[in-house]
Formats: structure tokens, sequence, C-alpha cells
């Protein structure tokens, strides 16, 4: 571990770069830029948070993050499941923007049967009711006692049957209307303070700081980018699908979805500062078995990546 910090300042004082002047650039404090020259990693409030600060000032530094993550506890990178990680350790999935169908058949026969069941039981229950006979009661002839004649004797009345009641027939449920999403919708659910951006389109909607318990959504056309300055404050559900933490705590993550017109649909890509220079793909261990993610190319006109701004020192 002690090599970790000798691997950073050296690196550092080669490139002729002074602790103010990475710590302007790379938005981490210059007393946390010390720490970590100085390997007492105590000041950090979490392993996590470390191991994104690591990261960050490694790659400002041109120094392999896995090689730095490696010297700092062994594990150069970990997966998430269920989740791929670039070269730079932003975490994406795909998803599939394929059009839903119009009518749920499976529900609208659901329904049907339902109407059937409820109507055979009121019709029973309703004619049931008229087609049973009326019950009168025949008065019986009882012997009479001594001196009594049958112009005296008490006529028993005539038993009158009570009226029934007519079942009122259930109304049919309705049937709820499936939702449609024709471009890409990304809605934000806060679990921690993070300052967002977010831009719709190329167009930046939106930038500032969110609260835990905010929930915003944005859309777009055809894409949908956003950074956050926290990503292990914040989950992102993308056309009604939640996919997640955007990252670690404290770490500053970049990601894109975009509507592309193949089946594979729905594509986050990592997004980075204009005028930055995108360094050449390197391979990704296939840990899941699963094959390598589609590159999409972007449209006509937009070879400069998105203007995405900086986050600012205090969120």
């Amino acid at each position: 571990m002690a090599q970790l910090g000798d691997l950073l300042k050296q690196a550092r004082e080669a490139q002729g770069i002074s602790l103010d002047e990475a710590s302007r650039q790379t938005h981490i404090r210059r007393h946390l830029l010390e720490s970590l020259e100085n390997n007492q990693f105590k000041e950090f409030p979490s392993p996590v948070v470390a191991r994104g600060m690591i990261r960050n000032y490694a790659r400002f530094l041109g120094v392999d993050p896995i090689e730095a993550l490696t010297l700092y506890d062994g594990n150069g990178r970990v997966p998430v499941k269920g989740q791929r990680l670039t070269p730079d350790g932003i975490e994406f999935m795909n998803l599939s923007m394929a059009p839903r169908a119009v009518i749920n058949w499976e529900l609208l026969i659901g329904v049907l049967l339902l109407l059937i069941v409820v109507g055979g039981v009121g019709y029973l229950a309703y004619y049931g009711n008229l087609v049973q006979p009326s019950v009168t009661a025949t008065p019986t002839k009882t012997p009479m006692a001594a001196g009594i004649t049958d112009e005296a004797a008490l006529v028993l009345p005539t038993v009158t049957p009570l009226p029934t009641s007519t079942p009122t027939p259930v109304p049919p449920t309705a049937t709820p209307t499936p939702v449609i999403y024709s471009g890409v919708q990304v809605e934000l659910v806060i679990k921690q303070s993070s300052w967002v951006q977010i831009l719709a389109d190329d167009v930046k909607v939106f930038e500032g700081i969110l609260q835990p318990g905010d929930s915003q959504s944005w859309s777009g056309e055809r894409r949908v980018a956003i950074r956050a300055g926290n990503g292990g404050g914040v989950e992102v559900i993308v056309n009604g699908t939640s996919r997640g933490l955007m990252g670690a705590e404290g770490q500053v993550v970049d990601q894109i979805w975009e509507k592309v017109d193949s089946p594979a649909a729905l594509t986050p890509q990592p997004s980075r500062p204009a005028g930055s220079q995108t360094p050449a793909a390197t391979p990704t261990p296939n840990i899941l078995n699963e094959p390598p993610p589609t590159q999409t190319p972007l449209p006509e006109g937009e070879a400069t990546p998105l203007p995405l701004e900086s986050a600012p020192e205090n969120q």
C-alpha cells in the first residue's frame, strides 16, 4: 500500500503539476490529494469514497486506474452483478426500446372471462327466482268441540310468501391503458444530496443540487445525458424501469441514454467534457459470459462529445 502514494506523487512531479493545480482540475480538495500521496487513507469517510478519488486522480495523472486500485486494496476492478464496466469504470446496461403492443391480449381475455362469469351468476340468480312456484298454505279442517258449528269455526288466514330481491348486475371493470414511450424518459430519485446536470437532445435543461427525497424527470426525442457529482446518491429510472444507482458514493459519473433504430434500443454511453480526447477502448473482461455491447455511432454532425460541465467542488 505504501507504493500507491509514491506512484501518484512521482507521476505528478514528472509532469510539473502542483497540488493546487491538480486540486483545481480534478475538483478534489488539496488536503485529500496530500493524503493520497502520503498513504493516509483514514482521512476518507469510507473505502468507497477513497476508491473513487484514487480512480479520478490516477486518470488525471495518466496512471492506469486499475493498477492504482490494485495497489490500494488488491481489487483493480469490482464488477456489479447484472452490469458491465467500461475502462473508465462507468456503469451501463442495455435497455430494449422495442414498441409495446397496443392491445394486451392476455388482459383482454381475462376481462372477457370475468364478464362471462359475472353475467352467468346474475342470470341464474335473476331467472331462478322468477320460476319459483308460489306457495299457498291450504287450511286443514280440524275437529271442533261439541256445540261449535262450521259457521262459527275460525278460518285460518292464507300465508303470503315474502317478496324476493332482484340482484343488480355488476358493472364491468375498466381496462388499464398501457404506457407507451416514444422517446427517452429519465427520472432521478435522490437518495443523497448531489449536484446534477441534465442535457436533453444536446440542450442543457437543468443544473443544480438536488436533496434527498427529490424526484424529477426529463425526456428527449433521441437521448438524455446525465452528470452526477455523487453517483452513489442518485437512482436512475429509464422509461419506467429502475436501473439502480449511477455509481459509488462521492463518484462523479456520466451516463447517456440514447434511442437508436436497432432492437437493442436504449444504450447508456459514457460522456466526456467538450474538448477532451477520447482514449482508445480497451477490452473489458466478460465476467457474465455475455456478448459485448454494440457501439452506437454518433449521428452525423455530432462527432464532438456533449458539452457536459464539471461538477462544483462543494456539492
